[in-house]
């Protein structure tokens, strides 16, 4: 019995070769003596013990066979008791298939708070636009940040250029005439209007309908003719270096327009601590040589955009349109070229946003530890979940029977943390962070800080497409290109919200209503125009006045004198001279005689104005 009892003092004194390593603070790890999933076990010795030379340790063949055990030289440490050798913790080391190391034990640091987890930079409007978006500002004036005058002249130029192409085809002229910017405000207006009054899927024609079944202010607007030109022919680059553009860049008809929105949209506006990134699939099943089919989306088929938001407000901070295969990696250096294509994608969106120790929050189908060391060099955090077919996940992280319902594994390196929790059995949903370094756990919920942090800032991009899902002015089309510009006026109202929220912090009004006034501001300018004009009907331009609340003004018996109205009256020159029908009045123009049948009535502004 005192042999077997010094024989176990002697295994348990003896100190495997990787301890050292973790004394050293080495806690990733690629082991080429270990068996895939092999777990190994260490007692913690004392230091003249670790800095020793290694001993040959003894295995229960050789115990058995070897009758000289107690011959073995022994350490300093063969007076120590057996039951406290055996109290001391032991050190847990996973090994995942393709032996990278994981330990049980966190890594030590003494701030509290570590540097990687601190922002620099302040959420809120960036200093160059804090003295035009304030308090006061508008709906328009805020919007017209993203969507500049710059941005809507290009679309008016090319749009121009499609209307001239296509007017010898009309024989009436007046809806084919060329758009200016004014025009071009209203008709997005007008889309903006269709998106709160969720009308898209109508077609335009009930809106125009005078039975009652349709809405007056389209009427007062747009007329039907001219909004089903605009329509057909609103461009967003030059058709004639169209063909050569898209041998580089399949997104040509569109690319020119969503870069400079994406632009502004980093330029106005820092989002918070928390970054998420996923995809956005835009609903489209017309022609398209990068058409995707994702399944478990509600339209299945469209046009996917990659998307980082912030996490907690979902304003759009960097977007691109995914081409195809090895699109993922435009614009990147040539060293990334050999990366995964989910970490190309990352890589691709978080410029904007490196070296502010940001946390990027990402799901299953970009977060690998490739992706947080990426991250790290650029001083970025990750939080996300891992697929279970990934090489590093020891195989007790992984579903089993034998896991109990609610129980949370964790394993260290000294850079990143993976966890694992069984929810429910058989079950078992596998974390990773380069943001949280101890296993703490909630104690309500059970769950590991990881996934309560990753619950809490998953949703920036599924928060956006709601918005957009919403109140959309994305209408019918075979024109992707179409498409696209319907997302971008819908995401341009979701961050105009967000930065209005954050620049008028007193003012709760809710989204409806902005995109409301938004609306008016963009169309009343038209209306104005257009309440001047004699071409439209009475009842139109008694709806406008209503509308935009001007007053008629009392036109006066005499305005002018003898000029305005005869002392004897006339035979009307327009009326058939068989009915001798006479008059004291006289048109306004060529000073005719003419009576009030041939006649229409104007008020003193819009004689002034003729």
């Amino acid at each position: 019995m005192a042999a077997n009892d010094e024989l176990i003092a002697r295994w348990l004194e003896e100190v495997p070769s990787d301890e050292e390593d973790l004394v050293n603070g080495v806690f990733s790890d690629v082991e080429d003596d270990v068996g895939d999933g092999h777990v190994l076990e260490e007692i913690s010795g004392s230091d003249s013990e670790i800095e020793g030379e290694e001993e040959p340790i003894l295995t229960n063949l050789q115990t058995r066979n070897s009758p000289s055990v107690s011959s073995v030289q022994t350490s300093s440490d063969d007076d120590v008791p057996l039951l406290e050798l055996r109290s001391r913790p032991r050190k847990k080391n996973f090994f995942g298939k393709n032996r990278f190391r994981w330990s049980s034990e966190p890594p030590h640091y003494r701030s509290r708070t570590l540097q990687h987890n601190i922002v620099l930079e302040k959420e809120g409007v960036k200093p160059e636009y804090r003295t035009a978006i304030n308090a006061s500002s508008t709906p328009l004036d805020i919007w017209s940040k993203f969507f500049t005058d710059d941005i809507l002249n290009k679309i008016v130029q090319h749009t121009n250029q499609k209307i001239r192409e296509i007017r010898p085809k009309y024989n009436k002229q007046t809806n084919v005439q060329d758009i200016d910017l004014i025009e071009l405000k209203a008709f997005i207006g007008l889309l903006f209007y269709t998106a709160i009054f969720k009308e898209n899927r109508e077609h335009y024609t009930s809106w125009y309908k005078t039975d009652g079944s349709g809405r007056e202010i389209y009427r007062c607007i747009m007329s039907k003719s001219r909004f089903e030109v605009l329509l057909n022919t609103i461009r967003f680059d030059d058709a004639t270096t169209r063909a050569a553009r898209r041998e580089t860049d399949a997104s040509a008809p569109i690319s020119e327009l969503f870069d400079s929105f994406i632009k502004q949209c980093q330029a106005v506006y820092s989002i918070g601590s928390y970054a998420c990134v996923d995809e956005m699939l835009l609903a489209f099943r017309g022609r398209c040589r990068f058409k995707m089919y994702m399944p478990k989306k509600p339209a299945k088929y469209g046009l996917k955009i990659l998307c980082i938001t912030d996490a907690r407000t979902g304003y759009l901070l960097n977007a691109y349109i995914y081409l195809g295969k090895d699109s993922d990696g435009l614009n990147l250096p040539s060293q990334y070229n050999r990366l995964k294509k989910p970490t190309q994608a990352v890589m691709r969106l978080i410029s904007p946003i490196e070296g502010s120790n940001r946390n990027v929050t990402t799901d299953n189908w970009f977060t690998s530890l490739e992706l947080a060391d990426l991250l790290k060099e650029k001083q970025l955090t990750l939080v996300g979940t891992l697929r279970k077919n990934q090489r590093e996940i020891p195989s007790e992280f992984l579903p089993s029977r034998y896991r109990h319902t609610e129980s949370c594994l964790f394993g260290f390196t000294k850079d990143v943390t993976l966890a694992s929790f069984v929810p429910k059995p058989n079950k078992a949903v596998i974390m990773l962070s380069s943001m949280h370094h101890s296993p703490e756990v909630d104690d309500s919920t059970k769950k590991p800080e990881i996934i309560l942090f990753y619950n809490s800032t998953k949703f920036g991009v599924d928060l956006l497409d709601q918005r957009c899902s919403n109140y959309f002015t994305a209408r019918r089309t075979r024109r992707w290109p179409l498409a696209i510009f319907y997302r971008l006026l819908d995401v341009s109202t979701s961050n105009a919200y967000v930065v209005s929220l954050s620049a008028q912090a007193q003012k709760k009004e809710t989204r409806f209503h902005f995109i409301k006034m938004l609306a008016e501001q963009l169309t009343r300018p038209y209306m104005e125009c257009r309440v001047k004009s004699i071409h439209i009907q009475r009842d139109l331009k008694f709806a406008l006045r209503r509308i935009l609340q001007i007053h008629e003004a009392d036109t006066p018996a005499v305005a002018g004198g003898s000029c305005d109205k005869l002392e004897i009256r006339k035979v009307c020159s327009t009326c058939d001279p068989k009915k001798k029908r006479k008059t004291q009045y006289l048109c306004f123009n060529c000073k005719v005689s003419i009576c009030l049948e041939c006649s229409n009535k104007l008020c003193i502004h819009c004689r002034e104005n003729r």
